[in-house]
């Protein structure tokens, strides 16, 4: 992005929520200490919800030390309101005691007297310090120059295209405090937090669209929903992929199911069977069966009879030959003696 379109976005919106918003001034007779818990509380949250929720900490609690030493539960029904009372209370708490370890005090007025470079050195290294309530102190407490930037600020910003993306993923805005000057610093930062909340609330409202569209927001771009991708096929144990069955195969059988016998031959193919064989069976089937085996059932004992019984090897007969030197199957006549009869 270049500087020069850079600078032309942060004018237009710098001119649009200054038409449409009315700037907020800080109070002057608060401390510094008084403004870091105030940006605590204000971060991401609208101007009213968080001076309510300031008041009731400074009426709830007899000083801020009884707010260090409170745990982050009890802060949080004091903080009831804000939309994030635990987070904007584990600011306070981790800011506080920060302070306290480092001062001893909360006493920090002096850093308004102190070079401002090293008041700010010595502020980023509180455990709880937000860029949001940095830029806050360096502009309302220290007097510097400085535009607080939170994340529904961050998100105007890119929605804008003051900033890109890497840039906002590291929370940096550079350009708004060279682009726009110190005395309109104040009034622009007010404006600018007050539309960032509007559109964190309701990003789809009428007037926040109006607003945005003209300051020169763009929608951002759908992206194409990609199709679902084909799952490979499943691995069987030994690593070969199984290839898929169709729809029409027949079902597996279990391993547990026992396999079918196979049906007993026809009784025709056994008349061929040789003598030894028949003789084998025979003396099989004679034997008794042994007392551990269990008896077969009745229906498949005429089977296994009839499969078992000995054949007795069958000689086909030769037929009676028609040729006039076959020899006829009747009685050999013989020839009898004339017998003599005597005289009377």
């Amino acid at each position: 992005m270049s500087t020069k379109n850079r600078g032309d976005r942060i004018q237009l919106l710098q001119k649009v929520v200054t038409k449409h918003f009315t700037p907020v001034a800080a109070p002057d007779d608060r401390s510094v200490l008084e403004h870091m818990i105030y940006a605590c509380c204000l971060e991401d949250v609208a101007y009213e919800v968080a001076d309510e929720a300031f008041h009731r900490l400074q009426e709830s609690f007899f000083d801020w030390n009884e707010v260090r030493v409170t745990t982050v539960s009890e802060l949080c029904e004091t903080l009831h309101n804000l939309p994030s009372p635990a987070a904007a209370a584990l600011r306070i708490k981790k800011n506080l005691q920060s302070l306290f370890e480092t001062r001893y005090s909360f006493d920090i007025d002096d850093m308004v007297k102190m070079n401002q470079g090293k008041a700010i050195l010595e502020l980023e290294k509180l455990s709880g310090m937000t860029k949001f309530v940095l830029g806050y102190l360096t502009q309302n407490a220290l007097g510097g120059h400085s535009i607080p930037v939170s994340d529904s600020i961050m998100d105007v910003l890119l929605a804008t295209e003051i900033v890109s993306e890497s840039e906002a993923e590291k929370g940096q805005a550079p350009g708004l405090e060279r682009t726009v000057p110190k005395t309109k610093g104040a009034a622009f930062a007010s404006c600018l937090h007050q539309l960032a909340v509007a559109n964190a609330q309701n990003a789809n409202g009428k007037l926040t669209k109006v607003i945005m569209k003209e300051a020169g927001a763009v929608e951002p771009k759908k992206k194409p929903e990609k199709a679902a991708p084909v799952q490979p096929a499943k691995l069987a144990s030994s690593g070969k992929s199984k290839e898929a069955e169709p729809a029409t195969s027949k079902p597996k059988t279990s391993k547990s199911a026992p396999a079918a016998k196979p049906a007993p031959p026809p009784a025709s193919k056994t008349l061929g069977a040789n003598k030894t064989s028949a003789t084998s069976k025979s003396s099989a089937a004679s034997k008794p069966p042994e007392a551990g085996k269990k008896a077969t059932s009745k229906k498949a004992a005429p089977a296994a009879a009839a499969k078992k019984l000995p054949t007795k090897k069958t000689t086909a007969k030769k037929p009676a030959s028609h040729s006039p030197t076959a020899k006829l199957p009747s009685k050999s006549l013989t020839s009898k003696k004339p017998t003599k009869r005597k005289p009377r």
